[in-house]
Protein backbone atom coordinates (compact mmCIF):
# COMPACT_ATOMS: atom_id res chain seq x y z
CA UNK A 1 0.00 0.00 0.00
CA UNK A 2 1.47 2.96 -0.72
CA UNK A 3 1.33 6.48 1.51
CA UNK A 4 -1.26 8.27 0.17
CA UNK A 5 -3.57 4.90 0.09
CA UNK A 6 -2.22 4.67 3.85
CA UNK A 7 -3.42 7.90 4.81
CA UNK A 8 -6.74 7.74 3.34
CA UNK A 9 -7.80 4.42 5.15
CA UNK A 10 -7.44 6.46 8.39
CA UNK A 11 -10.85 7.50 10.09
CA UNK A 12 -11.79 10.58 8.31
CA UNK A 13 -12.44 12.45 11.87
CA UNK A 14 -8.16 12.68 12.34
CA UNK A 15 -8.00 14.16 9.35
CA UNK A 16 -8.34 18.18 9.18
CA UNK A 17 -9.83 19.89 6.18
CA UNK A 18 -6.52 21.40 5.57
CA UNK A 19 -4.35 18.36 5.98
CA UNK A 20 -6.72 16.84 3.24
CA UNK A 21 -5.82 19.70 0.70
CA UNK A 22 -2.66 19.16 1.48
CA UNK A 23 -2.99 15.43 0.74
CA UNK A 24 -4.52 16.19 -2.33
CA UNK A 25 -1.69 18.52 -3.43
CA UNK A 26 0.85 16.32 -2.81
CA UNK A 27 -0.65 13.83 -4.88
CA UNK A 28 -0.88 16.08 -7.89
CA UNK A 29 2.88 16.77 -7.45
CA UNK A 30 3.97 13.16 -7.44
CA UNK A 31 1.75 12.94 -10.64
CA UNK A 32 3.27 16.02 -12.28
CA UNK A 33 6.94 14.52 -11.14
CA UNK A 34 7.19 12.92 -14.68
CA UNK A 35 6.66 14.63 -17.72
CA UNK A 36 3.84 13.55 -19.95
CA UNK A 37 5.24 11.51 -22.59
CA UNK A 38 7.00 9.91 -19.62
CA UNK A 39 3.79 9.23 -17.80
CA UNK A 40 2.14 7.99 -20.95
CA UNK A 41 4.77 5.43 -21.98
CA UNK A 42 4.91 4.02 -18.35
CA UNK A 43 0.98 3.72 -17.97
CA UNK A 44 1.24 2.01 -21.57
CA UNK A 45 4.15 -0.56 -20.54
CA UNK A 46 2.42 -1.22 -17.29
CA UNK A 47 -0.63 -2.02 -18.91
CA UNK A 48 1.33 -4.37 -21.01
CA UNK A 49 3.09 -6.16 -18.29
CA UNK A 50 -0.45 -6.65 -16.53
CA UNK A 51 -2.14 -8.53 -18.97
CA UNK A 52 0.89 -10.73 -19.48
CA UNK A 53 0.96 -11.69 -15.87
CA UNK A 54 -2.75 -12.18 -16.23
CA UNK A 55 -2.69 -14.40 -19.08
CA UNK A 56 -0.05 -16.26 -17.38
CA UNK A 57 -1.65 -16.55 -13.84
CA UNK A 58 0.97 -14.48 -12.46
CA UNK A 59 0.86 -11.75 -10.17
CA UNK A 60 1.97 -8.37 -11.22
CA UNK A 61 2.17 -6.09 -8.08
CA UNK A 62 4.30 -7.09 -6.10
CA UNK A 63 5.73 -9.15 -8.98
CA UNK A 64 7.85 -11.88 -8.35
CA UNK A 65 11.60 -11.38 -9.43
CA UNK A 66 11.03 -14.20 -11.35
CA UNK A 67 7.85 -13.40 -13.35
CA UNK A 68 10.11 -10.03 -14.17
CA UNK A 69 12.68 -12.27 -15.27
CA UNK A 70 10.76 -14.53 -17.74
CA UNK A 71 8.52 -11.59 -18.59
CA UNK A 72 11.89 -9.67 -19.77
CA UNK A 73 13.30 -12.82 -21.39
CA UNK A 74 9.89 -13.27 -23.61
CA UNK A 75 10.30 -9.65 -24.40
CA UNK A 76 13.80 -10.34 -25.90
CA UNK A 77 12.35 -12.72 -28.17
CA UNK A 78 10.79 -9.22 -30.44
CA UNK A 79 11.91 -6.44 -28.46
CA UNK A 80 14.27 -3.95 -29.14
CA UNK A 81 16.76 -3.23 -25.65
CA UNK A 82 15.54 0.12 -25.87
CA UNK A 83 12.33 -1.10 -25.37
CA UNK A 84 12.96 -3.86 -22.62
CA UNK A 85 14.59 -1.07 -20.30
CA UNK A 86 11.68 1.39 -20.65
CA UNK A 87 9.09 -1.24 -19.91
CA UNK A 88 11.43 -2.21 -16.97
CA UNK A 89 11.74 1.33 -15.65
CA UNK A 90 8.09 1.63 -15.67
CA UNK A 91 7.54 -1.73 -13.36
CA UNK A 92 9.63 -0.23 -11.17
CA UNK A 93 8.40 3.13 -10.67
CA UNK A 94 5.07 1.19 -10.07
CA UNK A 95 6.44 -0.97 -7.49
CA UNK A 96 7.98 2.32 -5.86
CA UNK A 97 5.41 4.38 -6.11
CA UNK A 98 3.02 1.58 -4.35
CA UNK A 99 5.18 1.18 -1.77
CA UNK A 100 7.25 -2.39 -2.95
CA UNK A 101 10.82 -2.57 -3.55
CA UNK A 102 11.53 -2.97 -7.33
CA UNK A 103 11.80 -6.67 -8.38
CA UNK A 104 14.22 -5.07 -11.34
CA UNK A 105 16.86 -4.61 -8.49
CA UNK A 106 17.09 -7.87 -7.71
CA UNK A 107 20.41 -10.33 -8.19
CA UNK A 108 18.03 -12.54 -10.41
CA UNK A 109 16.73 -9.40 -12.47
CA UNK A 110 19.57 -7.70 -13.05
CA UNK A 111 21.83 -11.07 -13.93
CA UNK A 112 18.63 -11.74 -16.77
CA UNK A 113 19.17 -8.12 -18.04
CA UNK A 114 22.61 -8.57 -18.61
CA UNK A 115 22.89 -11.49 -20.49
CA UNK A 116 19.91 -10.69 -22.47
CA UNK A 117 21.75 -7.36 -23.63
CA UNK A 118 24.65 -9.68 -24.69
CA UNK A 119 22.67 -11.90 -27.03
CA UNK A 120 20.28 -9.06 -28.47
CA UNK A 121 22.38 -5.90 -28.53
CA UNK A 122 21.80 -2.89 -27.48
CA UNK A 123 22.75 -0.68 -30.75
CA UNK A 124 20.28 2.21 -31.37
CA UNK A 125 19.56 2.76 -34.63
CA UNK A 126 18.09 6.05 -34.85
CA UNK A 127 17.57 8.69 -37.94
CA UNK A 128 20.13 9.55 -40.83
CA UNK A 129 21.54 12.92 -40.08
CA UNK A 130 20.26 15.83 -42.44
CA UNK A 131 23.69 17.21 -43.65
CA UNK A 132 23.69 21.39 -44.27
CA UNK A 133 24.24 20.30 -48.82
CA UNK A 134 21.26 17.82 -48.01
CA UNK A 135 19.49 21.10 -46.46
CA UNK A 136 19.88 23.53 -49.33
CA UNK A 137 18.78 20.90 -51.56
CA UNK A 138 15.39 19.84 -49.72
CA UNK A 139 14.97 24.36 -48.92
CA UNK A 140 15.51 24.79 -53.10
CA UNK A 141 12.77 21.82 -53.77
CA UNK A 142 10.09 23.94 -51.64
CA UNK A 143 7.40 26.14 -53.52
CA UNK A 144 9.01 29.76 -53.53
CA UNK A 145 5.71 31.48 -54.14
CA UNK A 146 3.08 28.99 -51.98
CA UNK A 147 2.23 29.66 -47.89
CA UNK A 148 3.19 26.10 -47.44
CA UNK A 149 6.87 25.90 -48.93
CA UNK A 150 7.99 29.38 -47.18
CA UNK A 151 6.30 28.10 -43.61
CA UNK A 152 8.38 24.25 -44.70
CA UNK A 153 11.22 26.43 -45.45
CA UNK A 154 11.27 28.28 -41.72
CA UNK A 155 10.05 24.71 -40.11
CA UNK A 156 13.39 22.86 -41.67
CA UNK A 157 15.93 25.77 -41.08
CA UNK A 158 14.95 26.79 -37.43
CA UNK A 159 14.69 22.97 -36.33
CA UNK A 160 17.78 22.52 -37.68
CA UNK A 161 19.96 25.54 -36.62
CA UNK A 162 18.47 25.07 -33.69
CA UNK A 163 19.11 21.48 -33.46
CA UNK A 164 15.80 21.65 -32.13
CA UNK A 165 13.45 18.43 -31.02
CA UNK A 166 9.89 18.15 -33.03
CA UNK A 167 7.89 19.10 -29.81
CA UNK A 168 10.08 22.32 -29.13
CA UNK A 169 9.41 23.25 -33.15
CA UNK A 170 5.38 23.35 -33.10
CA UNK A 171 5.36 24.91 -29.21
CA UNK A 172 7.42 28.00 -30.41
CA UNK A 173 4.86 31.04 -29.63
CA UNK A 174 5.31 34.39 -31.67
CA UNK A 175 5.57 36.16 -28.38
CA UNK A 176 8.82 33.56 -27.52
CA UNK A 177 11.01 34.90 -30.02
CA UNK A 178 13.10 38.53 -29.73
CA UNK A 179 15.38 39.52 -32.42
CA UNK A 180 18.66 41.35 -31.98
CA UNK A 181 21.24 42.37 -34.20
CA UNK A 182 23.17 39.45 -34.13
CA UNK A 183 19.86 37.35 -34.62
CA UNK A 184 16.89 35.77 -33.46
CA UNK A 185 16.50 34.21 -29.26
CA UNK A 186 14.00 31.55 -28.79
CA UNK A 187 12.75 31.53 -25.14
CA UNK A 188 11.75 27.93 -24.11
CA UNK A 189 9.49 27.84 -20.86
CA UNK A 190 9.56 24.33 -21.03
CA UNK A 191 11.50 21.33 -22.81
CA UNK A 192 12.57 17.35 -22.36
CA UNK A 193 15.42 18.77 -20.46
CA UNK A 194 14.17 21.28 -18.54
CA UNK A 195 10.80 20.38 -17.45
CA UNK A 196 11.07 21.97 -14.32
CA UNK A 197 10.19 25.38 -16.41
CA UNK A 198 13.81 26.84 -15.45
CA UNK A 199 13.64 28.53 -19.13
CA UNK A 200 15.85 27.90 -22.12
CA UNK A 201 17.37 30.07 -24.70
CA UNK A 202 18.44 29.10 -27.91
CA UNK A 203 20.15 31.62 -30.49
CA UNK A 204 20.02 31.34 -34.32
CA UNK A 205 22.19 33.99 -35.77
CA UNK A 206 22.40 35.50 -39.58
CA UNK A 207 23.19 32.55 -42.26
CA UNK A 208 25.87 33.46 -44.72
CA UNK A 209 23.63 31.74 -47.45
CA UNK A 210 19.82 33.25 -47.62
CA UNK A 211 18.49 29.79 -48.72
CA UNK A 212 19.27 28.63 -45.08
CA UNK A 213 19.30 31.72 -42.96
CA UNK A 214 17.36 31.03 -39.74
CA UNK A 215 16.58 34.80 -39.59
CA UNK A 216 15.49 35.32 -43.33
CA UNK A 217 12.95 32.13 -43.50
CA UNK A 218 11.48 33.16 -39.77
CA UNK A 219 10.69 36.58 -41.35
CA UNK A 220 9.63 35.77 -44.62
CA UNK A 221 7.16 33.10 -42.98
CA UNK A 222 5.59 36.28 -40.70
CA UNK A 223 5.51 38.30 -43.88
CA UNK A 224 3.42 35.84 -45.66
CA UNK A 225 1.48 34.56 -43.16
CA UNK A 226 0.50 37.91 -41.41
CA UNK A 227 0.97 36.22 -37.94
CA UNK A 228 1.59 38.43 -35.15
CA UNK A 229 0.89 36.31 -32.02
CA UNK A 230 0.29 32.72 -31.10
CA UNK A 231 1.82 29.63 -32.88
CA UNK A 232 4.40 30.11 -35.01
CA UNK A 233 4.03 26.60 -36.97
CA UNK A 234 0.40 26.08 -38.05
CA UNK A 235 -1.37 24.14 -40.26
CA UNK A 236 -2.39 24.63 -43.79
CA UNK A 237 -5.68 23.46 -45.67
CA UNK A 238 -5.48 22.38 -49.41
CA UNK A 239 -6.97 26.12 -49.73
CA UNK A 240 -4.01 28.31 -48.38
CA UNK A 241 -6.31 28.75 -44.67
CA UNK A 242 -4.16 28.81 -41.87
CA UNK A 243 -5.44 26.56 -39.20
CA UNK A 244 -3.85 25.76 -35.74
CA UNK A 245 -1.00 25.12 -34.23
CA UNK A 246 1.29 21.79 -36.14
CA UNK A 247 1.77 18.72 -34.49
CA UNK A 248 4.72 17.02 -33.71
CA UNK A 249 3.86 14.27 -36.19
CA UNK A 250 3.44 16.52 -38.82
CA UNK A 251 6.74 17.72 -38.74
CA UNK A 252 8.43 14.06 -39.21
CA UNK A 253 5.84 13.82 -42.34
CA UNK A 254 7.29 17.48 -43.49
CA UNK A 255 10.91 15.91 -43.15
CA UNK A 256 9.89 12.64 -44.46
CA UNK A 257 8.37 14.36 -47.74
CA UNK A 258 10.95 16.62 -48.29
CA UNK A 259 13.35 14.24 -48.59
CA UNK A 260 11.60 12.25 -50.91
CA UNK A 261 11.74 15.01 -53.61
CA UNK A 262 15.17 14.91 -53.41
CA UNK A 263 15.81 11.65 -53.71
CA UNK A 264 16.64 10.73 -50.52
CA UNK A 265 15.10 7.73 -48.55
CA UNK A 266 12.07 9.06 -46.42
CA UNK A 267 12.27 5.54 -44.66
CA UNK A 268 16.08 6.83 -43.39
CA UNK A 269 14.89 10.32 -42.25
CA UNK A 270 12.78 11.53 -39.74
CA UNK A 271 12.10 15.16 -37.46
CA UNK A 272 15.31 13.78 -35.67
CA UNK A 273 17.42 14.43 -38.65
CA UNK A 274 17.27 18.17 -38.49
CA UNK A 275 18.49 17.93 -34.48
CA UNK A 276 21.12 15.17 -35.85
CA UNK A 277 22.38 16.87 -38.79
CA UNK A 278 23.14 20.00 -36.86
CA UNK A 279 25.50 18.05 -33.99
CA UNK A 280 26.99 16.17 -36.98
CA UNK A 281 27.60 19.40 -39.13
CA UNK A 282 29.16 21.15 -36.04
CA UNK A 283 31.24 18.16 -35.27
CA UNK A 284 32.75 17.96 -38.86
CA UNK A 285 33.10 21.70 -38.73
CA UNK A 286 35.74 21.43 -35.97
CA UNK A 287 33.43 22.65 -33.57
CA UNK A 288 34.14 22.14 -29.74
CA UNK A 289 32.01 19.59 -27.67
CA UNK A 290 30.83 21.96 -25.49
CA UNK A 291 29.58 24.76 -27.71
CA UNK A 292 27.32 22.29 -29.52
CA UNK A 293 26.12 20.88 -26.21
CA UNK A 294 25.37 24.90 -25.85
CA UNK A 295 22.87 24.83 -28.93
CA UNK A 296 21.57 21.63 -28.21
CA UNK A 297 21.15 21.78 -24.64
CA UNK A 298 22.81 18.31 -23.88
CA UNK A 299 22.80 17.70 -20.29
CA UNK A 300 25.78 15.33 -20.61
CA UNK A 301 28.15 14.29 -23.58
CA UNK A 302 27.48 10.95 -23.45
CA UNK A 303 24.35 11.74 -25.74
CA UNK A 304 26.68 13.70 -28.08
CA UNK A 305 29.19 11.55 -28.56
CA UNK A 306 27.23 8.77 -31.15
CA UNK A 307 27.05 12.04 -33.42
CA UNK A 308 30.83 13.36 -32.93
CA UNK A 309 32.27 9.97 -33.31
CA UNK A 310 30.02 9.24 -36.68
CA UNK A 311 30.98 12.30 -38.52
CA UNK A 312 34.24 12.29 -37.75
CA UNK A 313 35.17 8.62 -38.48
CA UNK A 314 37.19 9.58 -41.28
CA UNK A 315 39.37 11.93 -39.71
CA UNK A 316 43.00 11.05 -38.98
CA UNK A 317 42.46 7.41 -40.25
CA UNK A 318 44.95 5.38 -40.31
CA UNK A 319 43.88 3.86 -43.58
CA UNK A 320 44.00 7.44 -45.24
CA UNK A 321 47.30 8.10 -47.12
CA UNK A 322 48.80 4.75 -46.87
CA UNK A 323 48.97 3.84 -50.49
CA UNK A 324 45.67 2.20 -50.83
Amino acid sequence: MDFFSELQNRKSNELSNEFRELQLEAKEHLLNSKAENTKRAYTSDWSHFEKWCYSHSLESLPADPQTLAYYITSLGKEKKASTIKRRMAAISQRHKTKGYPSPCKTPLVKGVWEGLQRKIGVEEKGKEALWLNELREVIETLPKNKLIGIRNRALLVIGWAGALRRSELVGINIEDISKTRDGLIIHFHKSKTDQKGQGQDVALPYGSNPLTCPVRSFEDWIYASALTEGPLFRRIDRHGNIMERLTPPAVRMVVKNSCKAVGLDPQRYGAHSLRSGFCSQAAKAGKAEHQIMKQTRHKSSDSLQKYIIKATLFDDNAAIGIGL
